[in-house]
């Protein structure tokens, strides 16, 4: 991150504070209207290299404002999941930091898209037919960035599943995984790149940190000492007992013990007392 702190310093003043504030606003905004005046707003801000080649410069950024779902209630749920998550995340970065990783995330999948595009969709009317089947998929692969950005800073953090059952956000991160292994294997061709390019910003922000995560031996060595060293040291026992004066082979290691034969039971005395004692009857 000694990278990302040059920047910070050399343009950091053009950060935008509370971004995913203006971005969920956006899509309510988006989707209201879409919806109150049955309008095909969507058309214009959905990501489409031709169109941008044509003059639509804004397509570069309005598609972060297409909401993932129609349905009012659901997107209220994500939108102010995802407003919390952001914030948090800002919190954690800085706004700079938070408005890199989201525009990296931006400049990634639209990277996959243009790939896919010319790849498999060369001529002009599939090429529009494709952006236009995926202008939704962009945000969704980008807010499952943000989850597990989140995950792995806040793990331990507990939300309310549809507002009765606690569950842990790691928990929640390895249902996204799953999600994002089902898009991979089942998706299409432009889901599955979504999903590689979707990540990459997250493991150029956290890929050394969930390396450092594995133990090594050496590591694991010293936990094993750190314990051993809590426990206390191991507790010793005697074998043989002095029945006179209480001397044992851990108080002295050099001295020897014989067993009685005139006593009446296994009475064992060192060699300073085996032949000065009084024989028990």
């Amino acid at each position: 991150m000694n990278f990302l702190d040059k920047m910070q310093r050399k343009y950091g003043k053009f950060a935008i504070p509370n971004l995913m504030l203006y971005i969920m606003l956006g899509q309510t905004i988006v989707l209201f209207y879409s919806l109150l005046l049955n309008s095909s707003l969507l058309n214009l801000l959905y990501f489409n290299p031709i169109l941008i080649m044509r003059g639509q410069i804004w397509r570069l950024f309005t598609f972060v404002f297409i909401p993932n779902t129609t349905s009012p209630i659901f997107f209220l749920f994500a939108a102010f999941l995802y407003y919390s998550i952001g914030s948090a995340l800002e919190h954690a970065w800085g706004t700079f930091k938070f408005n890199v990783y989201y525009l990296l995330g931006m400049i990634f999948n639209m990277l996959g898209l243009l790939i896919v595009q010319l790849i498999f969709y060369r001529d002009t009317v599939s090429a529009s037919y494709f952006y236009v089947s995926m202008y939704a998929n962009i945000t969704i692969y980008l807010n499952l960035s943000l989850f597990l950005a989140y995950a792995v800073l806040y793990p331990e953090v507990q939300f309310l599943l549809y507002g009765i059952l606690p569950i842990k956000v790691k928990y929640l991160a390895a249902i996204d995984v799953i999600f994002l292994a089902y898009g991979l294997i089942s998706g299409t061709v432009g889901d599955r790149v979504l999903v590689i390019v979707s990540l990459l910003n997250f493991l150029l922000f956290f890929g050394s940190k969930l390396l450092r995560s594995r133990p090594t031996t050496t590591q694991k060595q010293f936990k094993v000492q750190q314990r051993e060293l809590k426990q206390g040291p191991p507790i010793k026992v005697a074998f043989h007992k002095c029945s006179v004066c209480g001397k044992t082979e851990l108080t002295d290691p050099d001295m020897e013990f014989r067993y009685c034969s005139k006593c009446n039971g296994n009475y064992e005395y060192c060699m300073d007392h085996l032949h000065n004692h009084t024989h028990i009857e």
